[in-house]
C-alpha cells in the first residue's frame, strides 16, 4: 500500500475502534426477521454493494460504512442511498473501480494482502464482499463487539434484483465465483471464537 492508502485504512480502523459494529448482508431471507431495531442499536452499521435499505423494520435505518465491489455503484448513488461516513472498495481489481473520486477522503481501498490471505482460505472460490467485510472487521479492527445479519450464504439469493437495477428479472443467486459452504465455514470459525454474533440466531 502507498502512504495514502495506509492513511485511509488507518482512519477507518480508528473510526471503528471501540464501537459495536454490525454487518448487514443482502439475503432475501432477512425480510422475515424483524431485526431493524437491534441493528439500529449498534454504533456502526456496515452494508454492501447494492444493498440499500428497503424495509427498515428488518434492515435498520442507517448506514455508516459501505463495502463495495460493484462497478454499477457510482459515488452519487452511494451518497443518495447510504449517506455513509466511509466507503471501502473491497477487491484487488482497482481497474474495475468506477470513478468514486467525489467521495474524497471517505473512500479507502481494502488492502490487497488481506484479500489474498482470505482468498487462500477458500480458493478456488473468490470471497464475497460480505465475507471481505466480516474478515476485515474481525481480524484487523478493534471493535468492541461484532455481529452480522442478513447472511444465509446464498441460500435464499440476493434480495436486490436485475429488474430494479436494469440487470435481471429475478432475485440473484450467488455468483459462480463464490462458495456459500466455504464462506459459512469461515464465518462459523469466527462465531466459535466468541467474538462474532449472528443476530438472526436466538441468544
Amino acid at each position: 500500500m502507498n502512504t495514502r492508502e495506509q492513511d485511509g485504512i488507518s482512519g477507518l480502523r480508528h473510526y471503528l475502534e471501540g464501537k459495536r459494529v454490525v454487518v448487514i448482508g443482502n439475503s432475501e431471507s432477512q425480510f422475515s426477521q424483524h431485526l431493524g431495531a437491534r441493528i439500529d442499536a449498534y454504533d456502526a452499521v456496515v452494508r454492501m454493494n447494492l444493498g440499500s435499505i428497503r424495509a427498515p423494520e428488518h434492515q435498520g435505518s442507517r448506514t455508516d460504512v459501505v463495502f463495495t465491489s460493484s462497478e454499477k455503484l457510482s459515488a452519487a448513488m452511494i451518497d443518495d442511498w447510504f449517506k455513509p461516513s466511509w466507503v471501502v472498495w473491497a477487491t484487488p481489481k482497482r481497474e474495475k473501480m468506477p470513478d468514486l473520486s467525489a467521495l474524497g477522503e471517505r473512500l479507502v481501498l481494502h488492502p490487497v494482502e488481506i484479500w489474498e490471505a482470505l482468498h487462500a482460505r477458500i480458493e478456488p472460490a473468490r470471497p464475497s464482499t460480505g465475507l471481505i467485510a466480516l474478515n476485515f472487521l474481525f481480524k484487523h479492527c478493534k471493535c468492541a463487539e461484532l455481529a452480522f445479519a442478513g447472511f444465509d450464504f446464498f441460500a435464499s439469493g440476493t434480495f436486490y434484483n436485475r429488474k430494479f437495477f436494469g440487470l435481471i428479472k429475478h432475485p440473484r443467486k450467488a455468483s459462480k465465483p463464490h462458495d456459500g459452504a466455504e464462506e459459512q465455514r469461515v464465518v462459523a470459525d469466527m462465531i466459535a471464537s466468541g467474538r462474532v454474533r449472528n443476530l438472526a440466531q436466538a441468544d
